[in-house]
């Protein structure tokens, strides 16, 4: 049936008896045992659909290495047989659930075919897999297929040539198999986040840097993803006890609350998506409680994965918007028929916004039908996006456990290895560039932490995350927790250091602790002069930082000099020891960065942003109202004198007051 009858069977491989229905979770636990048992042996479980010429082979094997096995589902209609999907996963419930939309794709009565019970109403849905005869709500994860529409089951597989051998298009995703758990078919929710290899309930994220503080646990911050911590890099002052450190994810965060108004389970559905029963109040129908989650039309990316709400708008061939709301950014993807046409997630356009989306693992998400867009910016499928999102999201993984922060020093294990060495340890990896690699394998010669490297090489998420994980991979790199402390050039001296450093608190304002206006001027003429003499590249941030009037008004108050101390004591982590940080007139405050382009500069001033808004200045200043607004410029691109630098400057800080994006890069003149 499947173009394997008239050959000789496979050495080795196991044919159960074929069924004339679809198989049960006990034929499931039937097939994966014995598989487990005959290692490596192949185990094969054909059934047909009842009253056609359709017939299904689900094939199961083991290996010698890996924990989980593959399965391989392929149909045959009588003319042709293809792969419908492939799996490395120990998950029979999700096996179960693919089986099962198989027979409600088919249109197969669910109580003759797998021998359970008939569902009510005739709404042809299936309850869940080891059901107690209660059945649950809908949730929010879940896949829902559309009623008559048969491309439902070969989804991920739509717009592909028909696969006529074993090759699997998710084969190119290299290591990172567990795509089609999460962007196919897998509804992560209904499983209570446990791991679908082991059962086991993954451990709470840990936060990250390193300093001696407590974590609001209503209020996370932007990026609380990286399950690693620091040590202490500064006493913190008054007021700083909140501060974790700066995670490496951007896309990470969520908000307290939810963001979009909560609307009935049935607002914005397709029409004759679902039957019109399916959210019944009457609890013996499946998907009873109509009090049941917005079916993955919005929700909370805690509980949802962004991969599975992606599919099943592509699924479904719904045309809408999709918008996904962090504490970082906004993304939204517009989509025509369940075909993605336009994406934008930051600074992220078309494919690589939905390839960055697939990151994100907290924020709130909500589908708005029928708003549609002329702008084109998507090329690529959307199963390829996710796809490639989902190695990304598996190298920030491996990243994380590894410890990485932008604090961390990233130290290479070998520094003095040959262009045919270094292509040799990186043949294990990712096929990247090599000579770009190579740069960068340069650059790490010198001591750098994360910041280091990022400012030096601008490079955005979906380029480092794959070079330091293969980095890593391959043994080049270690990953070090941060610095407890920099060493400082004049150690040697031993206490006759405070001599020097005295001189300095004369151009320190004392309830700040940061440099006064003069002494901003100072140290700018001094750094001009330098300008001048050897053409190094000279920027200039200034900012401002207030407070929201508590009565939500348009006024703003100063910052108390005991939030600005802890401002500063954050700031201090993100700039090198060379750069000069102090107040600016009156209100506002200055960084100056000697042989730094204005591009590396708006990097700083981004890493300042997160650093002040990932947990709450003070109790009462956090991100709702603190108000932010940064302004970059730099010589010689913005002028050719310190007051055309302080000009372009502050009219880049002004646009960013009145915009919607609290940091912008000085356009006045030529670019870096």
């Amino acid at each position: 049936m499947f173009g394997r009858g008239k050959q000789s069977q496979q050495p080795g491989k196991i044919r159960l008896p074929k069924q004339a229905v679809f198989p049960d979770m006990n034929a499931l636990k039937n097939l994966y045992e014995q598989a487990q048992v005959n290692r490596p042996q192949e185990v094969e479980l054909m059934w047909s659909v009842p009253g056609t010429y359709k017939t299904y082979c689900l094939l199961i094997k083991f290996d010698k290495v890996t924990p989980h096995p593959l399965w391989n589902l392929w149909e045959d209609d009588g003319r042709q047989s293809k792969l419908v999907s492939k799996f490395e996963t120990s998950d029979l419930n999700l096996i179960m659930d693919v089986v099962m939309m198989l027979e409600t794709q088919t249109g197969a009565s669910a109580g003759g075919a797998t021998g359970g019970f008939a569902p009510s109403g005739g709404t042809g849905s299936f309850p869940p897999v080891g059901g107690t005869g209660n059945f649950p709500p809908v949730n929010v994860e879940r896949s829902i297929p559309p009623r008559n529409n048969p491309q439902v089951g070969n989804y991920p597989n739509a717009n592909q040539q028909q696969m006529t051998g074993s090759q699997s298009p998710f084969q190119q995703s290299g290591q990172y198999s567990q795509y089609t758990q999460s962007g196919q078919y897998q509804q992560s929710g209904q499983y209570g986040g446990m791991d679908p290899g082991t059962g086991a309930i993954p451990p709470a994220l840990k936060s990250t840097g390193g300093y001696q503080t407590i974590q609001n646990p209503r209020r996370t911050g932007s990026h609380q993803a990286l399950g690693t911590t620091g040590t202490n890099r500064i006493v913190p002052g008054a007021g700083d006890n909140n501060y974790r450190g700066t995670p490496v994810i951007s896309g990470a965060g969520g908000g307290v609350e939810d963001t979009f108004p909560k609307q009935s389970s049935l607002s914005g559905l397709p029409e004759g998506s679902l039957p019109a029963d399916f959210y019944s109040d009457n609890p013996a129908v499946p998907g009873g409680a109509g009090k049941a989650p917005v079916a993955a039309l919005e929700g909370n990316l805690r509980k949802t994965k962004i991969a599975d709400v992606l599919t099943n708008i592509g699924m479904n061939k719904v045309t809408g918007m999709l918008e996904v709301i962090s504490d970082a950014s906004i993304a939204q993807v517009y989509f025509v028929d369940g075909t993605p046409k336009h994406a934008q997630a930051g600074a992220s356009r078309g494919d690589a916004a939905i390839k960055e989306v697939v990151t994100w693992r907290k924020g709130d998400y909500k589908f708005h039908p029928k708003k549609v867009t002329d702008m084109t910016s998507c090329e690529k499928s959307l199963q390829v996006s996710i796809m490639e999102g989902t190695a990304l999201l598996e190298q920030l993984r491996h990243l994380e456990a590894a410890g990485l922060v932008y604090e961390s020093q990233l130290v290479l294990k070998q520094k003095n290895l040959g262009d045919t060495e270094l292509k040799l340890m990186l043949s294990k990896g990712h096929p990247l560039d090599f000579e770009w690699q190579k740069q960068i394998y340069e650059m790490l010669k010198k001591k750098r932490t994360f910041t280091d490297l990022l400012r030096d090489r601008p490079m955005d998420m979906a380029q480092w995350a794959p070079l330091l994980f293969n980095f890593l991979y391959c043994g080049i790199l270690d990953i070090k927790e941060p610095a407890s402390a920099r060493g400082g050039a004049l150690d040697f001296l031993g206490e006759g250091k405070q001599t020097v450093q005295a001189l300095r608190y004369n151009f320190i304002r004392p309830e700040t602790g940061i440099l006064s206006w003069e002494a901003m001027l100072y140290y700018m003429e001094y750094e001009y002069y330098r300008f001048e003499a050897y053409s190094w590249p000279l920027s200039f941030i200034m900012f401002e930082m207030n407070k929201r009037r508590a009565d939500m008004g348009y006024g703003v108050d100063a910052l108390p000099p005991h939030v600005i101390n802890a401002a500063a004591l954050r700031i201090e982590l993100v700039k090198r020891p060379l750069d000069s940080l102090g107040h600016f007139e009156s209100t506002e405050y200055g960084l100056l960065l000697p042989n730094t382009r204005p591009s590396q500069a708006a990097f700083v001033a981004n890493r300042i942003l997160d650093a002040l808004t990932t947990t709450p200045l003070a109790p009462d200043v956090d991100r709702r109202n603190l108000l932010l607004s940064f302004g970059v410029a730099g010589l010689p691109s913005d002028g050719d004198d310190v007051l055309s630098l302080i000009e372009a400057a502050r009219t880049a800080k002004n646009e960013a007051r009145e915009g919607t994006f609290p940091i912008v890069l000085s356009r006045s003149r030529k670019r870096d």
